[in-house]
């Protein structure tokens, strides 16, 4: 009896890490500010967190994902954000496994790092390492 060729292939996706980004506002921004202050990050992939039922609700928080680029730049970003508007960020090299269809299963975090506002320059943006300023 002949049995089918079987497939080595185990590809299931794509897995990687992309940045993630949570950045809370000192207070809820109206949804232009709110983007006005986020322009300075290109480059991401940006979530509103606001209520849906009320579209000119003011925004609270927002998630930004993406590919990171340049390390020395999203920190001076960052710095920027902490010195303004922003309260805290949430930011790390967060794993993923997106499957054939699209559908993204984030990792959990390996560590938490918790660091003052004035300490940006520490943020090392190192795989499955979520950096918490405040």
């Amino acid at each position: 009896m002949t049995r089918p060729p079987t497939s080595s292939r185990t590809d299931k996706g794509v897995r990687g890490h992309e940045l993630d980004l949570h950045v809370t506002f000192a207070q809820p921004l109206p949804r232009e500010v709110a983007l006005a202050v986020l322009r300075s990050a290109e480059g991401f992939t940006v979530d509103l967190y606001a209520p849906h039922a009320a579209a000119g609700s003011p925004v609270p928080s927002a998630r930004l994902t993406g590919p990171l680029r340049d390390a020395e730049t999203l920190r001076a970003v960052l710095g920027g954000w902490l010195s303004g508007q922003v309260r805290t960020v949430e930011v790390g090299l967060h794993g993923f496994l997106r499957s054939s269809t699209g559908q993204t299963d984030w990792m959990p975090w390996r560590r938490n790092q918790v660091l003052s506002r004035a300490q940006v320059g520490d943020v090392r943006f190192e795989e499955g390492v979520k950096y918490v300023l405040e």
